[in-house]
């Protein structure tokens, strides 16, 4: 297209994008932006963008990018996976750079960044593309660790999105590749970037199901691309597995539990049941769902004990949230780190952290007589683990 024609159709293109935008009925996922994949030692991902990236057409994110990109990296791995979605349907690829989470993004394994649809029904100009798309690359591997991946997608041509009424082949598909040659070009000099085609998305009616496929096509497709960056992870330990098993700031960590108002606060039924689902699912004597302070570990929710608080140095959970793992003490007995803990043989904790990754207490579980580590089944442990962070989310909505 010559940039005469181009400048003259960009009005009226504008125009029709914004009045299907502002028409659009469509659901999109209103519930948390945080995916997890069943398994233990989990890969994280961070999906941000607009377009697919938002989900439109599905109520949750699970049927959007974020849990079919879990499923399928997990399926590859064999390890669990923390998609977290941050997408916002008005952003561009000039103001990508500034909607990037306001916390260090070093934790992720992978940074997935899908964006572009509304640029090019807008026919916006390759230079300023590419102007924007390298601020947006600038910040986030500014944010990033050098081991993280960063992929970014291309643009789907408009027209398989039925919404749009893009012709096949028209303007609009011809500027999206336009902009997805210059993307190339602009990470063909940044080796960690990683440019993913758009999925060929499948055919049928522009109604959930037809959505669900489409978003499950992304998904497998960024999970080819996904799993040999975070076999890397595993293999040399280091990078943004480190970075998110690395100890952590006491006054950090008591800061967050003050915000959550939790401390001190009487039982409450949504904690005591999870707790309870833990000590028999797992067979165990007793459970609790503790929050550690500076010198107070002090039990939320417990079972099979009504022991409420103790000093943080008799404390096992106060060792679990030294890194982001599971801990597992088949025998208190003959652990050194343990020996005032007579009636505690068996222990098995997995961290509770907030949103932004800080660990502020743990799942646990406990038994009288010993264990092997194969005694507790810790990717079960770990599901309860996330069902009690759902909870904590809806604490601090309710506080908000």
């Amino acid at each position: 297209m010559t940039s005469i024609l181009a400048r003259a159709l960009r009005p009226f293109f504008r125009g029709r994008y914004r009045v299907v935008d502002d028409l659009t009925t469509r659901p999109r996922p209103d519930d948390s932006p945080h995916v997890h994949a069943p398994g233990v030692d989990p890969d994280r991902v961070l999906v941000f963008g607009n377009g697919p990236a938002v989900g439109w057409g599905v109520r949750c994110h699970d049927l959007a990018i974020p849990g079919h990109l879990a499923r399928s990296l997990s399926a590859l791995t064999g390890r669990g996976v923390d998609v977290d979605a941050f997408a916002d349907a008005d952003m561009t690829v000039a103001t990508a750079a500034d909607h990037l989470p306001d916390r260090e993004l070093c934790g992720y394994d992978v940074v997935v960044v899908v964006l572009g649809m509304s640029d090019a029904l807008r026919l916006l100009p390759p230079e300023k593309w590419r102007r924007g798309m390298s601020r947006l690359l600038d910040a986030v591997d500014r944010a990033t660790g050098p081991s993280t991946g960063v992929i970014v997608t291309g643009i789907q041509p408009p027209s398989t999105v039925p919404r749009f009424g893009a012709a096949p082949g028209g303007v609009v598909d011809r500027h999206a590749r336009l902009l997805n040659e210059t993307t190339r070009a602009l990470c063909a000099e940044r080796p960690a970037v990683r440019v993913m085609p758009a999925p060929e998305m499948p055919g049928g009616s522009d109604d959930r199901s037809g959505d669900t496929a489409r978003y499950q096509a992304w998904g497998a497709a960024l999970a080819e691309v996904a799993a040999p960056i975070v076999d890397i992870g595993v293999a040399d330990g280091q990078g943004a597995r480190a970075s998110r098993h690395a100890p952590q700031s006491v006054d950090r960590r008591v800061e967050a539990i003050r915000s959550l108002g939790l401390l001190d606060t009487p039982a409450e039924k949504r904690f005591d049941d999870i707790v309870e689902r833990a000590r028999t699912l797992l067979g165990a004597q007793g459970a609790a769902f503790s929050l550690i302070t500076e010198d107070r570990h002090w039990n939320k929710a417990v079972s099979g004990s009504s022991l409420t608080e103790m000093p943080v140095v008799d404390s096992f959970c106060a060792h679990t949230i030294r890194s982001g793992r599971p801990l597992v003490v088949p025998d208190a007995w003959r652990d050194d780190r343990f020996v005032s803990h007579p009636s505690v043989r068996f222990y098995a904790g997995h961290p509770i952290e907030t949103d932004d990754g800080v660990r502020i207490g743990a799942l646990c579980v406990v038994d009288a007589e010993p264990r092997g580590v194969e005694g507790v089944d810790l990717v079960l442990l770990r599901e309860l683990a996330l069902a009690v962070q759902r909870e904590l989310r809806v604490s601090a909505l309710d506080a908000s």
